[in-house]
């Protein structure tokens, strides 16, 4: 696997059962106090969990373009935005305070995907 399919899987991955899922699948009540938020309709959170699942389904696209030697610079935007924005609204709304596990996450993916810019082609070749 090449350094960024492995950064892509782990965006998708820890996206995907702690955020997408839950959103998608759990009672209001549990997803309220999961995540600290109270949202006053079940459909925003499902909203909210089908537009994190499109994103995941991009970085798969991502992923699979990286696996036959392609940089998805379209993906790599794409990440950047999402989670740079994600963490800086954390951090204005003092989100990142309650949640920094979550803040950290966000934080570390930009970087690995700003990092990735600087030797585009080093980051999809295979390191074993």
């Amino acid at each position: 696997m090449a350094p960024l399919s492995i950064l892509l899987w782990i965006k998708i991955v820890g996206t995907f059962f702690p955020v997408a899922a839950p959103l998608l699948v759990l009672p209001k009540s549990k997803i309220d106090a999961l995540s600290g938020f109270e949202a006053s309709d079940l459909g925003l959170y499902r909203l909210y969990g089908m537009a994190v699942l499109a994103l995941l389904v991009g970085y798969f696209g991502g992923y699979l373009q990286v696996l036959q030697g392609a940089y998805p610079m379209g993906v790599i935007a794409m990440g950047i935005a999402s989670n740079g924005g994600a963490f800086i609204i954390m951090l204005l709304t003092g989100r990142a305070k309650k949640t920094p596990f979550a803040a950290a996450f966000f934080a570390l993916i930009t970087i690995g995907l700003v990092t990735t810019l600087v030797a585009p082609a080093a980051e999809i070749e295979p390191l074993w």
